[in-house]
């Protein structure tokens, strides 16, 4: 990880960061996603906190679990602290100084414009 302090120099590690919140992470999902565990280690590491990842609502749906009913996609998405895109889930997380990471182009983005014609989430 690398992070800019105010001054503009850029430093390894979340130096550059704040120390609390709120502070709102924009990402991009050209890789679909594999870059989150990394960046949550990262910031329980040095940070000692937890990025709360704004999620598409799909993921969050009863109809979207596995098999196994002991873990759900639910499940695994809100152990790392995921919450559904909403405004007031948005401002929660603001009004309590929290670190947020959102992806603006959501699932049709992750995709790369490969659109399941099953979902209407994606359009």
């Amino acid at each position: 990880m690398m992070s800019t302090l105010t001054n503009g120099k850029i430093v390894r590690g979340l130096a550059g960061v704040p120390d609390q919140g709120p502070v709102l992470f924009v990402g991009y999902h050209a890789l679909m996603g594999i870059e989150l565990s990394p960046l949550y280690e990262e910031f329980l590491r040095e940070k000692n906190t937890i990025v709360r990842g704004m999620a598409h609502p799909m993921l969050f749906g009863s109809k979207y679990e596995t098999s196994r009913q002991e873990s759900s996609r639910l499940d695994t998405v809100s152990m790392y602290g995921g919450l559904p895109v909403t405004p007031i889930n948005m401002y929660r997380l603001f009004e309590r100084n929290q670190y947020v990471l959102l992806y603006p182009g959501g699932a049709r983005e992750a995709l790369h414009r490969k659109v399941c014609l099953m979902s209407p989430y994606l359009y």
